[in-house]
């Protein structure tokens, strides 16, 4: 076995040491993922949304695709 350091990145997680402890975060895991899905540039909602919202449906946009979704939600 041989010491390599302070730990820094680990499994997709960042480790930060300062004086007040040990910090983890995972940014670049997810700027990684936004860049995988063409999603850098999109904009933030506010979840959840406000009670008693009724949606409709839009009959003149493309469906989503299902496989894409299901692609981005197992990636968080």
């Amino acid at each position: 076995m041989s010491d390599l350091g302070d730990l820094s990145y680990f499994l997709g997680m960042e480790f930060v040491k300062t004086s007040k402890g040990l910090f983890l975060h995972q940014k670049k895991y997810v700027e990684d993922v936004l860049k995988r899905f063409h999603m850098r540039n999109c904009n933030p909602a506010i979840t959840p949304r406000e009670t008693g919202l009724k949606l409709s449906k839009n009959t003149n946009e493309e469906l989503v695709d299902s496989t894409l979704y299901k692609q981005i939600i197992g990636s968080l």
